[in-house]
């Protein structure tokens, strides 16, 4: 009790942290018929409505952003005639929604500091769970298979934290990125390995360009001495060998297990209603039809032009950059604590996007997508107390709401005022 009195943050944070890392450890263990991972996006969900509907007009995150994609993800449910279209629109839309609650609560500097003792601690926890799920304390090698995709998601939004840390010169981070980034080489997720190594050259906070070169070669040189190991070659290719330019959809020897198949099958279809798609979560009722049993594209973009077509994907794709741009702009006003969080919530779309052309990512809102909008609603909440507190200084009027108060060089566009 003492280290919750200590942080004095949002007991929602702590939801969110818990749930995340306890759907981590159970993995897909069933109570009365439901999964228990599958709850923990469930929790934050319902205590951030219950949170937002209390104090609504302190939301200090800019929802109208995805004001557009939100929109469309009702409609969709409400006429959808597919089985589980609720619950897949609510999974997508509970980021959000924590975001909003997680920005209400006066957050300062002080808070975010102890905060960031939480991200240090649950990389170390995860890289725990990683190793004792992957099983190497038992067989004391590295397996070729994990099934751990969701938990490596994870530990690339803990990445993109850490490496705007060590951008802003604390060099202690990059030893906490190396380990990180070792974390999906550990649990073989090919996309894992690629999304987590480049959230530091990727980041959006300031590094010099020749630390980015140099960390930018170093990745791919060490990229390349993975792929020839026995083990990568065993997971690349059902020949076991091969080389980087057999690297290719059309190679029949990459191992996609069975994602291409799948994935070609989709674009039949997706051709079929190309501009407003087929429904709320039409897709899994097609990939039924096709294996015998309910699953998902392996392909958040592939998924999202079957379910909501060229319109949809485009709404939500521009509502992305919107979000990018904001945060990033924000971040270039501020200062300290809440600098970080801002440009690391930025970066944070990077590994997103890239995960979203192999996984899933966009369903699994406690491993990704609440932790990523808790950064954003932890930044636009300091960034709102820190204009309560000037204004109060300087016996000025404050505007509150959904609409953070201005200041000389304004932290918010105009064309998203």
């Amino acid at each position: 009790m003492n280290l919750f009195k200590s942080i004095g943050f949002p007991f929602l944070i702590w939801i969110v942290v818990i749930s995340t890392l306890i759907a981590s450890i159970i993995g897909n263990v069933t109570v009365l018929g439901y999964h228990i991972k599958g709850l923990a996006w469930y929790f934050p969900f319902i205590f951030s409505i219950l949170i937002l509907l209390r104090t609504p007009h302190r939301v200090s995150f800019p929802w109208y952003l995805w004001l557009p994609w939100v929109f469309i993800v009702m409609l969709y449910m409400v006429f959808s005639k597919y089985p589980n279209a609720l619950q897949r629109s609510i999974m997508m839309l509970c980021p959000i929604v924590v975001g909003m609650a997680i920005s209400v609560f006066p957050t300062r500097e002080t808070n975010l500091r102890n905060v960031n003792k939480v991200w240090r601690n649950m990389a170390i926890a995860f890289y725990i769970i990683i190793v004792l799920k992957a099983g190497v304390s038992v067989t004391k090698a590295l397996p070729t298979v994990t099934g751990l995709a969701a938990e490596v998601m994870t530990v690339a939004l803990l990445a993109t934290l850490f490496a705007a840390y060590y951008a802003y010169g604390e060099k202690k981070y990059f030893i906490l990125w190396l380990g990180l980034v070792a974390i999906p080489i550990i649990a073989m997720t090919r996309t894992g390995m690629v999304a987590t190594s480049l959230t530091l050259p990727l980041t959006f906070a300031p590094l010099k360009v020749y630390k980015r070169s140099a960390i930018f070669i170093a990745i791919v040189v060490a990229g390349a001495a993975l792929f020839y190991t026995e083990r990568f070659q065993q997971r690349m290719f059902y020949s076991e060998e091969g080389s980087i330019s057999e690297v290719r959809l059309d190679n029949p020897d990459l191992r996609t297990t069975g994602r291409m198949a799948l994935w070609e099958l989709l674009d039949q279809k997706i051709r079929t209603k190309p501009w407003f798609g087929h429904g709320a979560n039409a897709q899994e009722e097609f990939i039924f039809s096709i294996t015998g049993f309910k699953g998902q594209p392996h392909n958040d973009w592939k998924r999202l032009l079957f379910d909501y077509g060229y319109v949809g994907t485009l709404v939500f794709g521009l509502c992305m950059v919107m979000q990018v741009f904001h945060a990033w702009r924000s971040g270039r006003v501020t200062a300290g604590e809440t600098r970080i969080l801002f440009y690391s919530a930025a970066s944070s779309f990077v590994p997103l996007v890239i995960f979203m052309m192999t996984d899933n990512i966009i369903l699994y809102a406690a491993f990704f997508g609440n932790l990523q909008f808790t950064l954003l609603g932890l930044a636009y909440g300091s960034l709102r107390t820190s204009m309560k507190d000037a204004a109060m200084f300087q016996n000025r009027p404050l505007r509150l709401g959904s609409n953070p108060v201005r200041r000389p060089g304004p932290p918010f566009p105009k064309m998203f005022s």
